[in-house]
Parts: structure tokens; sequence; C-alpha cells
């Protein structure tokens, strides 16, 4: 029995010395006793009898719920799976995201921005002027390619940089006293922006067809004022996800080290990284766009793709 006890000392000994633990341990001792005089009786060796009972009574996971002892052993399991990020490594992780959150800005109003070039040519050949189709290629659409790479360039390379620390969204983590207070101190700031930002984008993607509408309503059916206008909708709408792209992506980043909003225990999902994500909303608006050739409908996809990679991605990004 002195093998068995010592064995049952060391599968309680992260547990809190709580009544109910130690409850616990005395009814799994009575039961391995038994169970191991019950095995000598039947002519096994002291060997033996210590093996089989360790095999039946020495995995804690499989009978805590049966002793009471789940939620203690469970904060002890997640104790155990916290994993310590260093004071470097979180500093490093906040100084590479705020200069990520404004490169997947940048490279989205991008995007957004794409087409204006080949808006303002479409309407300039609606408006009778001499642009040929050889024109509104080379000058609209080859841009348009052009830009998109340079915005995929830029996810690409913040994408895979920040990628390393994406086990920080999955893990349960921890960060030192002083990090912590840094971070804390940041945070108020950092929210009340971020408000600002989404609040600032999403009134400015409303209002941003205002312009459309006043010609549609003064010009009627005057397409080259229609086409000067989308250009300069999608100007508005790309400098609106800027604000909510950046703005999420600085938030997020003390919600991870803090583990909290979105990546507390509780609420801690699979995250699609921006690297997936907007080359994904890329493929998607490009092959909308050539496929139909609704340029002025298809930009709806980017305020949309913009709302939800601030709302339900972050949170972002919850998965």
């Amino acid at each position: 029995m002195d093998t068995i006890l010592n064995y049952l000392d060391n599968m309680f000994l992260n547990l809190p010395r709580t009544a109910g633990v130690m409850r616990a341990k005395a009814e799994l001792a009575a039961m391995m006793e038994d169970k191991y005089q019950e095995l000598l009786s039947e002519g096994k060796s002291d060997n033996e009898a210590v093996g089989i009972v360790i095999s039946e009574f020495g995995n804690l996971s499989e009978l805590a719920e049966e002793l009471g002892i789940d939620e203690a052993y469970g904060d002890e399991q997640l104790e155990l799976k916290t994993k310590r990020i260093s004071d470097t490594e979180a500093n490093q992780y906040l100084e590479l995201n705020q200069r990520a959150s404004k490169g997947f800005g940048v490279g989205t109003m991008l995007c957004i921005f794409s087409p204006v070039i080949l808006m303002v040519l479409a309407g300039l050949k609606e408006g009778g002027y001499a642009v040929s189709d050889a024109v509104l290629v080379c000058g609209g659409v080859i841009p348009l390619l052009c830009i998109i790479a340079v915005a995929v360039g830029f996810f690409i390379y913040y994408g895979t940089r920040i990628e390393k620390y994406e086990y920080m969204k999955k893990q349960t983590i921890s960060i030192s006293p002083e990090v912590e207070k840094y971070v804390r101190s940041r945070w108020n700031e950092v929210e009340r922006l971020f408000l600002v930002k989404l609040i600032v984008g999403v009134i400015m993607c409303i209002l941003s067809v205002i312009p459309l509408l006043i010609v549609g309503g003064v010009l009627y059916d005057n397409d080259m004022y229609s086409c000067f206008m989308v250009a300069i909708m999608l100007v508005i709408i790309g400098t609106a996800v800027y604000f909510i792209v950046s703005g999420s992506m600085e938030k997020e980043a003390l919600e991870v080290l803090l583990q909290e909003g979105e990546f507390t225990l509780a609420k801690k999902e699979d995250q699609k990284v921006g690297s997936v994500y907007w080359p994904l909303v890329t493929c998607i608006y490009l092959l909308w766009s050539f496929l139909t050739g609704d340029w002025g409908i298809t930009w709806l996809i980017w305020p949309i793709a913009g709302l939800l990679f601030a709302v339900i991605i972050p949170g972002r990004r919850k998965k």
C-alpha cells in the first residue's frame, strides 16, 4: 500500500487542499486499499496487485467527476496548459501588431481604391470623350490589377510575420504583472480610439452613397457623372474601412494579451487570419466583377467584408 499511497499523493499534488479535494482523496484511498486487499486475497502477488490498482484507479481525469472534484481538476489542468509569455515576446507582438494593423488597413483600402481609375475612364467614355477600349484596359484594368497585387503583398507580408503569434489567440496564455499593467494603461485609450474609428467608418460607409444619389436626382440618366460619383464613393468607403480594420486589430492585440473580450477561455475560438480572409474577399470581388461587369455594385463587398472583419471575425475573428 505504500507504493499506492505515494502514487495517490502525486495524483493530488497540484490540486488545492480544500475540504472537497481531501475528502475525495480519502475516498479514493479507501477504494484503492479495498481493491488491493481483494486482489491479495485472490492470490495475486504484491506487485501484481499494485499494478492492477493503479491501472484501474490511477487516471484522475476519469474519476474527477465521480469524486466531485471535476472543477478543481479542470482548473489544475488549465494552469498546467497555460503558456507564459515573456515580456520581450509580448512587447514584440504589440509592436508588430501595430504595424500590421496599418498594413492590413492600407491593403484593404487599396483593394477598394483599385477600380477608381477604371470608373473615371468609363465615365469619360460615357460622356463622349475619346476613350477607347484599349485605353480602358491599359489605363484602367492594368492599374487595377497592379494596385490589388500591391495590396495582396501587404496581406502576405504582414500575415506571415504575425502568424507566429497566432497561438496566443488559441492557447491560454499569461503575462507578467508589469506587462499587464502596461497593457491595461493602453486599454482605455485604444478602446476609445477604436470606438471613434468604428463610428466614423460606419457613418462614412452609409453617407458615401449620397453623392451618387444627388447625381441621380439632379442629373438624371447621366452615366458619366454617375461613374465619377461611384469613384468618389469608393474613395470614401476605402478610407472608412481603413479606420475599421486598423482600429479593430489594435484593440484585438490588447484583448489577446489580457485574455479578455473574445479571447477569454469561454469564448476563445479558432481565428481566421487576415492573410487568408482578405485575399479570399479580393478573389470573390474580382471574380464577381469580371463575370458580371457590374463594377458599380460589386464594390459593396468591401464595406460588408470590412464590417464583418471588425465585428464578427474579431472578436474578430472567431472560430
